[in-house]
């Protein structure tokens, strides 16, 4: 399961789209990082899945996480992820604060197809109830690199992501 590969698929399946964009996270952008591609290929739906989950179980060395992912792709990759451990994931989405399946664990994980500024994790951690969450981690397919990792961090979570725009070698203009 190679990272290397997943960078080939990102431009054989289109995922990078250049133009002029507005963000999810309400800014705009040269260019555009659209995952659904990938979760409809069953290569990059392998290499996602164990790719996160590789990267769920170092942090589960010591405590069990609650997988959760934020509607829509993050959801996506968070089912992937929860399939390898055979458990099951919960899905919130920030926008209407519907919640998808019961939080059991007081230490979770999110998951997220691309993070900007990070600002639909924290409004899904928020959903869930900050104060009850002891633990908050968040896995990403992608970090544009937009101060997601720093805000995350300010708010209590920690990110690691499988790419970085500088690792798909994309530039503003």
């Amino acid at each position: 399961m190679s990272i290397e590969r997943l960078k080939e698929l990102f431009y054989e399946l289109k995922c990078i789209q250049y133009g002029n964009f507005k963000l999810a996270s309400g800014g705009t952008s040269n260019y555009k990082i659209i995952c659904d591609s990938l979760f409809e290929n069953s290569e990059a739906r392998e290499i996602i899945g164990t790719l996160g989950y590789k990267m769920l179980k170092e942090l589960e060395s010591e405590k069990t996480y609650e997988i959760v992912g934020v509607v829509t792709g993050g959801y996506e990759f968070a089912k992937l992820v929860a399939e390898k451990t055979c458990r099951k994931a919960v899905g919130v989405n920030p926008h209407n604060g519907e919640v998808i399946g019961k939080v059991e664990k007081e230490n979770v994980c999110y998951f997220e197809d691309v993070v900007t500024k990070g600002g639909s994790i924290i409004k899904s951690r928020n959903i869930l109830g900050r104060h009850f969450r002891k633990d908050n981690h968040a896995i990403s397919i992608v970090d544009r690199q937009e101060g997601g990792l720093e805000n995350l961090r300010e708010n209590g979570i920690e990110l690691r992501s499988i790419l970085t725009k500088t690792d798909l070698m994309i530039k503003d203009s």
